[in-house]
């Protein structure tokens, strides 16, 4: 069994600067308050005798952050963290930066609402696009250990991303995309029995009981 868990990044700069389209924000580092997130799913993991066989992050700062304080908690020897860009937040292109109430306003909800997997900010990408990359992730780690027993991956990616590889393995609706939630360091659990793909978990954050968190975005 190949089981793949897929871990929101801690509270980033960008989460606390919501009237600011994020998107990817690649150079954006964690807050006080995410670096603490962060300490509390590793010190959770630890006290449940978590480990895994091999760590994955995106090549943003905030989910490379996320991963080492995680790992240090769990007293694995420095990790081999493998980065790769299929598992990056969707891109807003043009938009990041920019204030969000300039760029999503009625217009743009109706244009998203009519092709929700197709919609994509000036030079950004589509839901159908992340889907693509990130499948395209799942597919090629699960090659590697197809003829392996029961590995435990990690996988530090983001919000919206995670929810566009739900959907794409649930055959749902991409407008549930928006309708998930996926908190900071969250985990979502995916199980592959060789056949097919199954859901475990979805934003798993019973380590944040009685921490306050920003609004969901």
């Amino acid at each position: 069994m190949i089981n793949i868990y897929l871990i929101r990044h801690a509270e980033s700069v960008g989460n606390v600067n919501h009237h600011l389209v994020g998107g990817q924000s690649n150079h954006l580092p964690l807050t006080a308050r995410g670096e603490e997130q962060a300490h509390k799913l590793g010190k959770r993991l630890a006290s449940e005798g978590w480990r895994f066989d091999a760590w994955w992050s995106s090549t943003a700062v905030r989910t490379q952050e996320t991963a080492h304080i995680v790992g240090k908690q769990l007293e694995e020897p420095p990790i081999r963290l493998q980065k790769t860009p299929d598992l990056l937040e969707v891109s807003q292109g043009e938009w990041e930066g920019r204030l969000r109430s300039e760029c999503y306003h009625a217009d743009t909800w109706a244009r998203f609402d009519a092709d929700p997997l197709n919609f994509k900010a000036p030079g950004g990408e589509s839901f159908l696009e992340v889907q693509m990359r990130m499948r395209r992730w799942l597919d090629k780690v699960t090659e590697n250990y197809s003829e392996k027993e029961e590995v435990k991956l990690a996988a530090f990616s983001h919000g919206l991303a995670i929810r566009c590889l739900l959907i794409q393995l649930l055959g749902a609706s991409p407008a549930w995309a928006r309708r998930m939630v996926t908190d900071n360091t969250s985990i979502t659990g995916l199980q592959f029995d060789g056949d097919n793909w199954l859901i475990e978990r979805i934003n798993d954050s019973a380590h944040l009981a009685g921490m306050e968190k920003i609004a969901h975005y």
